[in-house]
């Protein structure tokens, strides 16, 4: 082979790799399961509780996978509660989950 076909036979393996991982990555997230942010377990839990946002803090978001978990805290008079968030059910983008005072 001559030193410029090596050079395009590379070129369009490196090309052909890049657009599959680009497709996975796509697939990812489009089939993936929804993913909510801190922020919004924060307002959901405040909501339920009838409490100001301010006063909940979860420290990262919550994976739309049943059983998946993270452990927040509430605030109110000054006592701190930690607060158990499990996931209970996916139905399409919307995530069901728990609340549990621990």
């Amino acid at each position: 082979m001559r030193k410029s076909s090596v050079g395009k036979i590379l070129g369009i393996v490196v090309v052909a790799v890049v657009a599959l991982l680009a497709g996975l990555f796509a697939l990812l997230v489009v089939f993936g399961s929804p993913t909510l942010t801190a922020d919004q377990v924060e307002q959901q839990i405040a909501q339920q509780y009838g409490v100001d946002a301010s006063q909940v803090s979860c420290p990262s978001s919550l994976e739309g996978e049943v059983g998946a978990q993270i452990t927040c805290t509430g605030t109110d008079a000054g006592v701190t509660t930690p607060l158990l968030v499990q996931v209970t059910g996916v139905e399409g983008d919307v995530v069901n989950f728990s609340i549990t005072p621990q």
